[in-house]
């Protein structure tokens, strides 16, 4: 528990403020289309990370007992880092696939003259 009181002050404003990323994250990740969009994807590795921050700030302002919730929030952050690697990975897999140019054949001639011409 923090004894200072301007410490205290502070890690409550951060608690408060995760709570607010955790609602923010979790309305853009129903917002998110479908389970690859990339607004879902970030928004869940992004609400892990929140979830694992918060047993940290509550254990240093004295909500919890520093017991067991420590070792939750580690789990949970390695959790995150776990899905944003697969996250990340994912992505630049199908960034770095190699994909079939597109035929130049299929490029349009004009078959009218030009309005300028025809007067």
């Amino acid at each position: 528990m923090a004894s200072d009181p301007i410490i205290a002050m502070f890690e409550t404003f951060n608690l408060v403020l995760i709570l607010i990323a955790f609602a923010i994250f979790t309305r853009l990740a129903f917002k998110g289309k479908s389970l690859g969009s990339f607004r879902f994807q970030l928004s869940i590795f992004l609400l892990i990370w929140v979830i694992s921050e918060i047993p940290h700030i509550a254990e240093s302002i004295g909500f919890l007992a520093a017991t067991n919730y420590e070792d939750t929030g580690l789990y949970l952050h390695a959790a995150s880092m776990t899905v944003f690697a697969i996250f990340v990975g994912w992505r630049s897999l199908r960034f770095l696939t190699i994909h079939q140019p597109t035929p130049t054949s299929t490029v349009s001639i004009p078959t009218d003259a030009p309005k300028v011409l025809k007067s």
